[in-house]
């Protein structure tokens, strides 16, 4: 019996002593994971107890933190209640660096071996998959799943204009980005729900999605119709992490005017060294014009050409860019930044402020929106026009009175050898009138009539060379000319002067309307 325990008790401390150097040797390795995994994340986010997960981790019991966590992380994102999603898989594993097996393209992952949890979500409809660590502190969400067998269908125009829309919004590509959740809306007016300051929404319902877009610690929420072809961004429920610049909305009575119908683009810059204000405008015409704001009177405008293709390419570009996105937000420059220069530009689109100093961490569609003007500026101005055809402003004070009603179009001309201002107008019945400014008598006055179809095709030469787009410009004669004729010529609310010596050197379209006009003249005086 003595024999049979000490046999025992040798046994059985043996057994003991084994489990302790053991149970010291997974101390040390856990303690070591521990320390490695410092380095990783920070040391709020590791397990409370090694021994503790891995007793979780042999009954594969998710702890109840890991299932917290994901599930409100789930919700936030899908923006659905706790109550409808649901834990459907749970899986322990050992994740090989710091970012859990989910990092970014620039992001660095400290090399430590962290235990976790694999964990999947789900609605019924959708599933999301989870990589956690050992108490649910630090997750982040792989990927997104959709059943195959939902109702409705996020169509793929959809899916691809919210992602593109996102993918511009965050400077990420479309491979980091989830669709998390999507829902059929009916939204209420033509603004998807979303009006704009001072914006006047068509009130009609508009079928559409509720879009929810998933990227690592970001969401956005968008509002589309329902092919994807206008879409809005719900800044209100959406969580955008800024990379150093987080924008604001530009205040309404901070906003500069809406632009005139003949402007594309204008940009408005100011501070800087010399404390100026420069107001840069891109006309349909091709011209750039600049001014400094306040000595508009004093000094005159720098005038350049931008040619027809790039014009052209530049249109294509704001158009696909899609700065609507962007309206009336203002990237302000980093605490303690001195003489930046402030840039405002606006499109049709709306107004977005930046600087000098915030530039390079812009989002991706604005840095090539801007990147592209300077482009073409600046070649531009390395072609200056030729002094001789630089147009000016009209004075408003030199403007002739508006058409009245009836009147398709006006020609006064003045000056010459005989120094006489004659007046001829044609009007929508064909009758073309012509009598002399200053005629007490009316002495001089003729009328003949032009044929309905010459109107008609008169009204579409102005149209197809948009004559209204050269608003209250003069195109001066060169230095030096003298005894030359001036033709004021006025169409709807468009007003252009020119003389007989520039009158080869005009732009292309107003030519072909002067020669027009000519020819319908000249056939009847």
């Amino acid at each position: 019996m003595k024999t049979i325990l000490k046999i025992y008790l040798t046994t059985n401390q043996a057994r003991i002593f084994t489990v302790l150097i053991l149970t010291g040797f997974l101390s040390i390795g856990s303690n070591f994971t521990l320390i490695k995994n410092a380095t990783a994340t920070p040391a709020n986010l590791m397990a409370e107890s090694t021994n503790e997960f891995i007793k979780e981790m042999t009954t594969n019991n998710l702890p109840h933190r890991v299932e917290a966590a994901v599930l409100r992380d789930a919700s936030k994102r899908s923006q659905i209640s706790i109550e409808d999603l649901e834990i459907v898989e749970s899986t322990p594993r050992t994740w090989n660096n710091g970012c859990l097996g989910v990092s970014q393209p620039s992001e660095i992952c400290t090399q430590a071996l962290v235990p976790g949890w694999k964990v999947v979500v789900s609605d019924g409809k959708q599933k999301w998959v989870y990589h956690t660590n050992s108490n649910g502190r630090l997750l982040r969400i792989a990927s997104t799943q959709t059943a195959g067998n939902s109702e409705t269908k996020l169509p793929e125009s959809v899916k691809n204009a919210v992602l593109q829309a996102a993918s511009r919004r965050l400077n990420l590509p479309i491979s980091q980005l989830n669709i998390v959740q999507a829902k059929q809306k009916n939204w209420n007016n033509g603004c998807l729900n979303l009006p704009r300051p001072d914006e006047g929404c068509t009130r009609a319902i508009v079928n559409g999605w509720k879009v929810v877009v998933g990227a690592v610690d970001q969401i956005l929420v968008y509002h589309t119709d329902a092919s994807g072809s206008a879409l809005r961004l719900n800044e209100k429920n959406s969580e955008i992490a800024s990379k150093g610049i987080t924008p604001i909305t530009i205040p309404t009575s901070e906003l500069p005017p809406a632009l005139n119908k003949n402007v594309i683009f204008r940009q408005i810059s100011s501070g800087g060294f010399f404390a100026r204000t420069y107001e840069t405008v891109l006309l349909n015409d091709g011209r750039i014009i600049r001014y400094e704001k306040g000595k508009e009177n004093d000094l005159e405008p720098q005038v350049w050409q931008v040619s027809p293709h790039q014009l052209k390419e530049f249109k294509k570009l704001l158009e696909k860019q899609k700065l609507s996105e962007l309206r009336n937000l203002s990237y302000p420059a980093a605490q303690g930044s001195a003489d930046y220069i402030t840039y405002t530009i606006t499109t049709s689109d709306g107004t977005i402020q930046y600087n000098d100093v915030s530039r390079n961490n812009l989002p991706e569609n604005l840095q090539t929106v801007v990147k592209a003007w300077n482009d073409i500026r600046n070649i531009a101005i390395a072609n200056p026009i030729p002094d001789e055809i630089k147009p000016l402003p009209i004075p408003v004070s030199e403007l002739p009175p508006q058409l009245d009603r009836n009147v398709v179009f006006r020609q006064i001309s003045s000056g010459g050898f005989i120094g006489k201002t004659y007046e001829t107008i044609l009007l929508n019945d064909g009758r073309l009138v012509q009598y002399r400014i200053g005629d007490a008598n009316d002495s001089e006055r003729r009328v003949w009539r032009v044929s309905q179809q010459k109107v008609r095709e008169f009204q579409q030469v102005l149209k197809d060379h948009r004559f209204n787009e050269l608003e209250n410009l003069s195109y001066p004669a060169t230095k030096g000319s003298a005894d030359y004729i001036t033709y004021t010529v006025t169409s709807n609310d468009t007003t252009v002067r020119y003389n007989d010596v520039s009158q080869n050197n005009l732009p292309k379209n107003l030519q072909a309307v002067v020669k027009a006009w000519n020819q319908i003249r000249k056939s009847y005086e």
